[in-house]
């Protein structure tokens, strides 16, 4: 791709035209200056800050945009929310619909307001993670919370139900700091154990506290800490707790595919994707002969029109080799026009985490294929050879 953006960059000001540092150099060392431009980079790396909420594009200036810079020099263009920029596709599979698919829902209202449908909180004893699921199936970790927590026998003991406030406060800041109940269909509280129960009930009793003090006018201001956890009491309908293994964030998965949570979010495209891999692995353990994973299987039911539903990560269309995208292209196209159902998994899921494992690829087939089992272990003992010659 080529993409074309407004960009900050260190030029040499002193005649000799050229960046500092272009095709490697050090510059004249002359009269150098950071200036605004505007450059054309065919893309050869992205590198994603989920932090800063900006990628970076590195490659080579492909225009004269500027006498500036010299075609072919790098340079990286960093993109960010509200940076307008121009994206052209001069190789196959071009403008795809998986291309065209993102751009729209980036274009859409949804998208626009940030739209959190779930917001997930696995906790333990001392440590919790907080968690975002939206509505296209992308999940955030947005704050881990950590506290000490002391030994429960000896003299230690004493500060057990001082050091849990105080991770409980840290929870309910969390809480009031990244979760918008206005949008959320549902705030989970998820863990091993009596700890989310026990956190439940101290954010009701803070909120009660809290909305005390607001009614009072002792608030100082309703837009405070106190305001937020008045809200977390009024929204206490939406607060729901499930069990979960661990804290950590491969237990989320373990809590999306629980039933009640499932019904919770059962109008979000995560929903979907969870019921669908949940019915791979149904088919898997009860009939094998309708279940498969891996690339060689999965194409060679797709050429029978034998798919009722495919799943497949996007990593397999950012492939940096074109004629892998255009396969993958090509095959969800073709199971959509026989009838069948296209997943399409985003790999920031943990359901796409876990496809990815995989080969990130599967299939539910319309009817038994035995003999994809024999394509099946061909395949793994391809991959096996591959690997041993790779070591070699």
């Amino acid at each position: 791709d080529v993409v074309t953006a407004v960009t900050f960059r260190k030029v040499d000001l002193s005649g000799g035209g050229g960046a500092a540092g272009d095709y490697g150099g050090k510059g004249s060392g002359g009269n150098q200056q950071r200036v605004k431009l505007t450059l054309s980079v065919k893309v050869e790396a992205i590198d994603y800050d989920g932090e800063a909420a900006e990628i970076r594009l590195r490659g080579r200036v492909t225009s004269e945009t500027s006498d500036q810079v010299r075609v072919g020099s790098y340079h990286t263009l960093t993109v960010a929310k509200t940076r307008a920029l121009t994206i052209e596709k001069e190789e196959a599979p071009a403008w795809d619909f998986f291309a065209l698919d993102v751009v729209a829902k980036a274009c859409s209202d949804k998208a626009k307001l940030g739209v959190v449908d779930l917001a997930v909180l696995l906790v333990e004893e001392g440590y919790g993670s907080l968690h975002l699921i939206g509505s296209e199936g992308l999940s955030m970790k947005v704050a881990k919370i950590e506290t000490r927590m002391p030994k429960k026998y000896g003299a230690a003991a004493a500060g057990i139900t001082k050091a849990q406030s105080k991770f409980f406060d840290r929870c309910a800041l969390a809480i009031c700091q990244h979760i918008d109940f206005s949008s959320i269909q549902c705030l989970v509280l998820a863990g091993p154990g009596f700890t989310k129960d026990e956190l439940l009930k101290h954010l009701m009793l803070e909120g009660a506290r809290s909305k005390g003090s607001l009614e009072a006018g002792n608030s100082g201001g309703g837009g405070g800490p106190g305001a937020s956890l008045a809200s977390v009491l009024e929204n206490k309908s939406k607060i729901i707790t499930a069990h979960a293994s661990s804290a950590f964030g491969h237990s989320l998965q373990e809590v999306l595919s629980s039933p009640e949570i499932a019904g919770r979010i059962a109008n979000t495209r995560s929903a979907s994707q969870i019921g669908a891999l949940k019915k791979f692995y149904d088919m898997l353990s009860h009939d094998e002969t309708r279940a498969f994973y891996g690339e060689v299987p999965v194409e060679a039911a797709g050429e029978m029109g034998a798919i009722e539903d495919l799943l497949i990560t996007d990593t397999l269309f950012r492939n940096r080799k074109t004629e892998t995208r255009v396969k993958f292209t090509k095959l969800v196209e073709s199971v959509k026009q026989g009838g069948g159902k296209a997943f399409i998994f985003s790999s920031m899921h943990v359901s796409g985490e876990q496809l990815d494992g995989m080969g990130g690829i599967a299939a539910v087939l319309r009817f038994p294929m035995p003999e994809l089992e024999d394509l099946e272990d061909d395949d793994d003992d391809e991959s096996g050879s591959q690997a041993s010659s790779d070591e070699e």
